[in-house]
């Protein structure tokens, strides 16, 4: 993975002086790029080439890492964040708990599969074969989902954190195909590059997006709770609109063999020890207590409108807890920002 600079400068040659330089809007979207892509990936010593960075390739450990970074950044605890501003990021506080979710799915079917890879059956080798392949699909649809959507949504936060005062004049300006070459480079060998960047229209901004920002800076103007806490929820919406409707959707949930899994899995959820259809608000995959998970039971995930009102079920839930149950949420988000 290239580790080159994204831009280089050239500086005064007297001493003490100054040599002003201007970094574009481009630029900047680029360092948060870059950003993102190296809170997923390991250093690695190679006794020939040196240190160079590689991917985690693990998809649960990945999907761990981005609920650890969502987790951090509603903790303000990510580069450029302010801990006073606690409250301002409120997306990525049920973003800790969802990919948390995602990271279960994928852990589940790492066993699963692993049962198949150690039932030595030669009989059974087509049969085998045959149960694989849904696993397949669905840690490769979780696994591109949770990763891109990373690399979409850590970028917009981590640029409002650090230069906010830019953020509006520069919102327009995000497009992958106009980041510098190295970084572009870079990007378009992560994976599943070729078909994403495509489909998520190159990470550049939508009506969603510019909404739930803008309300994020209202609400750091004001210091009337009632108005804050409605444009908490308000931007958490607009924000859930953008990962649903315009990332995730064309991304993942509009692929024929990913619909049909999903639906397999609604028919087979009865079943003990398969994954439901829940968000649990705990740093565990599911917890007992009805307060703590909303369950999904009518409709379908992949279908748009249906998964909003699961969406919008779970993002009640979640304001009614981050009122009612302060300290216990924030605790387990915590315990979940401890996951890097």
């Amino acid at each position: 993975m290239s580790t080159e600079p994204i831009g280089t400068f050239t500086t005064n040659t007297q001493k003490n002086s100054l040599a002003e330089q201007t970094i574009t809007c481009e630029a900047l979207w680029a360092i948060g790029q870059q950003r993102a892509i190296k809170l997923l990936s390991d250093e690695k010593e190679c006794p020939i080439k040196g240190k160079s960075t590689e991917l985690i390739s693990d998809f649960g450990t990945r999907a761990g890492r981005i609920a650890a970074a969502y987790a951090r950044f509603y903790l303000e605890l990510e580069p450029g964040c302010d801990p006073k501003s606690k409250g301002r990021f409120y997306w990525m506080g049920l973003a800790a708990f969802a990919s948390k979710q995602v990271k279960c799915g994928l852990d589940f079917i790492k066993v699963a599969s692993q049962i198949f890879v150690d039932y030595n059956n030669p009989s059974a080798t087509a049969m085998v074969e045959t149960a694989k392949t849904p696993l397949k699909i669905g840690k490769n649809s979780l696994g591109k989902g949770n990763f891109w959507l990373f690399q979409d949504i850590y970028v917009w936060h981590w640029f409002y954190a650090n230069h906010k005062d830019l953020f509006k004049s520069c919102i327009a300006d995000r497009n992958t195909e106009s980041y510098p070459n190295e970084i572009k480079a870079t990007l378009n060998s992560l994976p599943w590059a070729a078909e994403a960047l495509p489909a998520i229209k190159n990470l550049q901004k939508t009506e969603f997006i510019q909404q739930g920002f803008s309300q994020i800076y209202t609400l750091e103007t004001t210091s009337n709770h009632n108005t804050i806490r409605k444009l908490q929820l308000s931007s958490l919406m607009n924000i859930a609109d953008h990962e649903q409707r315009k990332i995730l959707q064309p991304l993942i949930y509009n692929d024929l063999s990913f619909e049909l899994l999903l639906d397999t899995q609604k028919v087979m959820e009865a079943i003990p020890g398969t994954p439901k259809r829940l968000a649990s608000f705990s740093d565990a995959c599911d917890i007992d207590d009805s307060k703590f998970k909303i369950e999904m039971h009518e409709g379908a995930l992949y279908r748009e409108s249906d998964r909003m009102k699961f969406i919008t079920e779970i993002a009640q839930q979640y304001h009614t807890l981050m009122d009612d149950e302060l300290e216990y949420m924030e605790n387990k988000i915590s315990i979940i920002s401890s996951w890097a």
